[in-house]
């Protein structure tokens, strides 16, 4: 018998990665259980684990014993020869009432951790609880978009989720901002504002770094606003108009060579609207 096979690897998940059979596996009829195998499994595994059943049931797998021990209830006696059982958590009437008064609102994490340490019980136990005493609300799938809402959305689709959801309200439609966004990227909506450029794209089409705008910015010639958004290099936002009359009225600072030119020409056709 090899030594290797049986030795336990470094813990029992590797050992049942590794899933290792003295001797030759069972196979057929053999493979089922018998009452000398059960006997010599219950004689042996608190002791010695899985790696000394190996030894004293040739043909099974780690795998195999470790899943007939758990069926038997046999568990691997600790230091001191203790044997650790399951923690079962049980509920009584001042427990029930302390989740209901959690529960009377949406909860928040933290409220429930608060709950779990009062009661002193898990939080994944106070969770359970609650949904077996009916308080958690269920969640229901968003009803499927409407006509009037996709238009609006496509239409506005430059502005911000949170706006765009401010705008649904006033139409009397519910979506939030999450929503709204995975149905922008379903629906490929064209998102670039034809009015406003931020900071990285000026830098784009004018062919300069993004710190060249901010400078330009900083120094007040080019007049831009900031807003929220979802990266440092993105905080400016730069009307299109603002940006005409920053060419002309600085034309000697611009390289027009590396302007982009379709962009360029579009912007004075357009009057920077």
């Amino acid at each position: 018998m090899d030594a290797a096979v049986i030795r336990e690897p470094s813990g029992i998940r590797e050992l049942l990665d590794c899933n290792p059979i003295a001797g030759t596996p069972r196979v057929g009829s053999l493979r089922f259980w018998t009452g000398r195998e059960e006997k010599i499994l219950r004689a042996t595994y608190p002791g010695g684990g899985v790696s000394a059943c190996l030894a004293a049931l040739p043909g099974r797998s780690a795998s195999s014993i470790y899943q007939r021990a758990a069926v038997l209830g046999l568990r691997v006696s600790g230091r001191g020869g203790n044997i650790r059982e399951r923690q079962r958590w049980t509920s009584s009437e001042p427990i029930d009432a302390l989740i209901r008064r959690t529960y009377q609102k949406t909860p928040s994490k933290g409220d429930i951790s608060t709950c779990a340490a009062t009661c002193g019980r898990p939080r994944w136990w106070v969770s359970k609880r609650a949904q077996t005493l009916g308080l958690v609300t269920p969640r229901f799938k968003e009803p499927p978009w409407t006509d009037a809402e996709i238009e609006l959305v496509t239409e506005n689709a430059h502005r911000s989720p949170v706006t765009l959801q401010r705008m649904l309200q006033r139409r009397g439609f519910s979506r939030t901002a999450t929503a709204i966004t995975v149905k922008l990227k379903r629906l490929h909506a064209d998102r670039t504002d034809p009015h406003h450029l931020n900071a990285n794209q000026l830098a784009t089409v004018m062919g300069v770094d993004r710190k060249t705008v901010g400078q330009w910015i900083s120094k007040g010639w080019l007049i831009a606003r900031r807003r929220q958004a979802s990266s440092l290099d993105d905080f400016w936002w730069i009307h299109r108009k603002d940006i005409a009359r920053f060419i002309t009225d600085n034309v000697a600072v611009i390289d027009i060579r590396k302007v982009d030119k379709f962009w360029f020409v579009d912007l004075l056709a357009g009057g920077g609207k």
